[in-house]
Order: structure tokens, then sequence, then C-alpha cells
């Protein structure tokens, strides 16, 4: 009995250092390694996404694979691009625009009626003037110091996106033409791979890229409902605040929803302290107010969503958006989700098995 549990205990602990080493590979090459072969990881990606729609077409209508591979990407990355440039650019300009003129604002608009608050505080407590006046001074002081930060912060956000731009634009030239070869040659690549291991391994690297496949997909469909509830959500608050042009003005707030920790934060947040400074108090507290419904409707669905979709626990799910989150940042948001079901999808087949 107490040798069972002895060989119980070895094989825990056994099992317990070789997770955590091979947790600490995973995470050593996703922080390390991956920025470095971040545009050819895309690339495969986009690769193994589109290829069961070119295999589709191809055997369908008897086309040319090249030129199937070549319509598709110019396709997608056509897509991306419209939403980048179109809406991106627009929406950097007006913040940026309106952020060099918040001090200006503030001068305008704010620090009048702040004058006249202070007033009708000194006059309804007359014997506190001192008091009262150094309180109001710091306060003063203290708003014009955050409005100056909050305009330098994006200010220099924006800044920082320009000067950032000829790294980006390069690797994104790169993951063209990596996906580009890839999916052009997918079949070669993955038969490469697979000759390196021995039959047995072989099968399971065929069914990590399925799954990975397969959940990828079931992500993406998540993160497109996702954003579809964010726009009705903003198309019924802009309507309710008779916002103009509130379908379209959704829409775009609602591209942005994807962007971590802030998602609609971004636009929401900067415009409803620009009308409270602008002293249209009412629809800067409906804005923010509306920021912090979507946040919190985003917040309870979005595990559950994606939990339903990959098979995962909705805390394990959240748990992996968080860890990837702070680990690696974007990419960790839907790469541990991922990585999560996959093993959890191997380990209920019996391929591997997390705990012996």
């Amino acid at each position: 009995m107490d040798s069972n549990k002895t060989e119980i205990r070895r094989a825990f602990i056994i099992n317990f250092v070789y997770f955590i080493l091979i947790a600490g590979v995973v995470l050593f090459v996703l922080r390390n390694l991956l920025p470095m072969f971040a545009p050819f990881l895309i690339g495969f990606v986009v690769a193994s996404l589109l290829t069961p729609l070119i295999r589709s077409i191809t055997s369908r209508w008897k086309i040319s694979r090249s030129l199937i591979s070549i319509v598709c990407l110019l396709l997608c990355y056509a897509v991306i691009f419209v939403i980048i440039w179109f809406f991106g650019s627009r929406f950097i300009n007006v913040v940026q625009e309106q952020a060099t003129r918040l001090p200006e604002y503030y001068n305008r608009f704010l620090e009048p009626e702040l004058l006249k608050l202070s007033d009708k505080i000194l006059a309804s407590f007359p014997d506190s003037r001192q008091t009262i006046e150094e309180l109001l001074n710091s306060l003063e002081s203290s708003m014009q110091d955050a409005i100056r930060s909050v305009s330098g912060m994006i200010i220099s956000l924006g800044a920082s996106w320009i000067v950032g731009f000829p790294g980006f634009l390069i690797q994104l030239i790169f993951t063209i033409i990596s996906s580009f070869f890839f999916t052009l040659d997918y079949d070669t690549v993955i038969n490469f791979v697979l000759r390196q291991f021995k039959p047995a391994k072989q099968e399971m690297l065929v069914e990590i890229v399925t799954s990975a496949r397969t959940v990828i997909w079931k992500i993406l469909r998540v993160y497109a409902l996702l954003m579809t509830i964010t726009f009705f959500e903003l198309y019924a608050g802009f309507t309710l605040f008779k916002i103009p042009m509130a379908p379209l003005l959704a829409f775009c707030v609602a591209i942005v929803d994807i962007l971590p920790v802030l998602g609609t934060g971004t636009i929401l947040i900067p415009w409803g302290i620009i009308l409270l400074i602008l002293g249209n108090t009412s629809l800067g507290i409906g804005i923010l107010l509306l920021y912090v419904l979507i946040t919190a409707v985003r917040q309870f669905l979005e595990p559950k969503i994606i939990g339903s979709q990959v098979g995962l626990h909705p805390i394990v799910t959240l748990l992996c958006i968080f860890a990837g989150a702070q680990l690696i940042g974007v990419i960790g948001i839907f790469a541990f989700p991922v990585i999560a079901t996959i093993i959890k999808k191997m380990n209920d087949e019996g391929t591997i098995h997390v705990i012996h």
C-alpha cells in the first residue's frame, strides 16, 4: 500500500516537473522567438485557414491552385487593408486633432464654469475662504496637469505609430510573401515537416494542425459575434443620444473593439472627456456610461462564448486570455485559448496525457 502511494507521488512529481519545464520552454519561445518569426507564423496561419477553401475551389472548378491562392490572398488582405486604412487613418487624424485642442477647450469652456462654481462655494462658506481657495487652486492645477498629460499622451501615441510604421510595413510585406508561398506549397511544407518525425508522432502533428485550424476559425467567429453585439449596443446608445450618422459611427467604433484591454475605450473615453471639457456634461457622461456598459457585457460574454465554442470552462478561458495578454500581448489573447483547447482535446482523446 505504501509503495503504491510512493509511486503515485513520484509519478505526480515527475509529471509536475515535466509540465513546468515544458511550460517554461513554451513561454521562452513565445516571448523571445515569436516576435522574430511572427510574419512567417502569421503567414502559415493564414495559409492554413485558406487552404480548405482553395482545395474546395480547385477541386470543383479545376482552376490552377496558384491563381486561386493569389486571388484568395489578395481578397483577404484587401479587406484588412481597407478596414485599417479607411477607419484607422481617419480615427487617428480626428483623435490627434482633438487632442491638440484639449488645452484650448479647457481654457474656453471648462475654466469659466469652474470659476463660477468657485465663487458660489466661496460665497456659501465665507469663514473658510482661505482653506477653500487653496483646495480649489490645487484642484484647478491638477485638472490642468491632467489635460496636458492626456493631450500629450494621445499625441505621442500617434507619433509613435508613425515612427513605427516602416517596421510594421516591413513585417507586413514578409507576412504577405510568406503567406503566398505557404498557401502555394502548403501540402509540400506539411509533408516535409511530417517526414522529420516517426509515424506515431506524425498523426499527432496532423491532429494538432487540424485542431488549431478548427479552433482559430471558431475564435474568429466568436470575435465577429462579439463585435456585432458591440455594434448594436453602440447603435442603440448613439440613437438614444441623437448622435448623427449613428449606424456608420457605431460600425467604426465596433471595429476597434478587437483591441485588447481598452477596445472601444480608445474612442469612447477621449470622446466622453472632450464632451465634458466642452461643457456638454449629459452627453459626455452618457458616452462614458455606454463604454462601461459595453465593457461589462464584453467581459461577461467573452469567456462564456469562447468557452462554449472551443470547449473550455469560462474560468479557464478567462485565465488564458488574461495570461496571454500579460505574457505576450495581443497575440497571446488569441494564442493561449487555442493552445489550451488543443491540449484539452488531445488529452480527452488520449493522444497525450497531461497527468498520468
